[in-house]
């Protein structure tokens, strides 16, 4: 056989046993990358079931948001992150948690609408991953240049509530590497937890401040039965907020409070007319009766379940 068959030979047998070779190693490189998308995958359900418990745990709005951004930030391995919402009537942007050394700086930052990544993602309503902030047409470097902080890449993604736009969720320069698409699709459910999260947060405080207008309410109207008492509910009220905070009760204890003052008079529902608006001095009888408004106001909020704990307050009061 001559020597150019001999070599034309073997170079084909070297290139058959290079194709298979090359591609395994392409297989061997996409499985890698499949098995690190499915681990980041199941990291984020991980840490959204985390968020989850702890979101649930409070109905504090403001302890709601920090948590919140705290489960964001660990789940993107970011340096900080931070959440930004719409004031209803500016329509700007402001910075209600940002997390990391210059958050309380960030915080004084204000955005108009469609300004910086931030503002475009509410203007268009999609999700943005920015692996080179800098270059990006909408990336507003004031914030930075105010901060002191640079940004070198960015996730950021919408928080709607009942698909209205409420503001937006910032991941901001991860640890290693860039943002991915997985990133960006657990960042984008993440949102919708926290959404649900603020939601029933805010419904909860909308609700607990009707419930102590309502009392406050009942006070005044109990109050406006004795002319010689006016602005008195009004005064033990604050009294007793000012000397709750300084023994350091905390927000509850407080809440209790406040409710226990509002309502301290109840009682005097049942007192005669003639009696709580006497002119002169109260005969040892009607005394009596009119020491009894502890025991009767006691009784009345007793049956009330939310009001329980509040009761030692308005028996013993006197």
């Amino acid at each position: 056989m001559p020597a150019t068959t001999k070599k034309g030979t073997k170079a084909a047998v070297q290139k058959k046993r290079k194709k298979p070779v090359v591609q395994i190693r392409v297989a061997e490189v996409r499985l890698k990358n499949k098995v690190a998308a499915q681990k980041a995958r199941l990291e984020i359900l991980k840490a959204m079931e985390e968020m989850g418990r702890l979101l649930s745990s409070t109905l504090d709005d403001r302890e709601v948001r920090k948590r919140a951004m705290e489960s964001a930030t660990r789940l993107m391995r970011s340096e900080v992150g931070s959440l930004l919402l719409i004031d209803p009537e500016t329509k700007e942007l402001f910075f209600e948690v940002a997390l990391g050394d210059k958050g309380e700086t960030v915080r004084e930052i204000r955005l108009r609408p469609g300004e910086g990544i931030a503002g475009w993602v509410v203007e268009t309503g999609e999700a943005q991953s920015v692996n080179d902030a800098r270059t990006h047409p909408h990336f507003f470097k004031s914030a930075d240049e105010k901060s002191g902080f640079v940004t070198r890449n960015m996730i950021c993604v919408p928080v709607k509530i009942r698909e209205k736009m409420v503001g937006v969720l910032q991941a901001i320069n991860k640890k290693r590497g860039k943002f991915t698409d997985v990133d960006l699709e657990g960042f984008k459910s993440l949102a919708g937890q926290v959404a649900i999260a603020i939601e029933n947060a805010g419904l909860y405080k909308e609700l607990k401040e009707t419930f102590l207008s309502t009392a406050a309410a009942l006070g005044d109207a109990i109050e406006a039965k004795d002319a010689y008492t006016g602005g008195h509910t009004k005064r033990v009220l604050e009294y007793s907020m000012v000397v709750g905070k300084r023994l350091g009760l905390s927000q509850e204890e407080l809440d209790q409070l406040k409710l226990a003052a509002a309502l301290h008079d109840i009682g005097k529902i049942g007192i005669e007319d003639r009696i709580l608006g006497k002119p002169s001095r109260l005969e040892p009888e009607e005394a009596q009766m009119m020491e009894n408004h502890t025991v009767i106001g006691a009784k009345i909020v007793e049956n009330i379940r939310p009001l329980r704990a509040i009761v030692p307050g308005i028996r013993h009061h006197h």
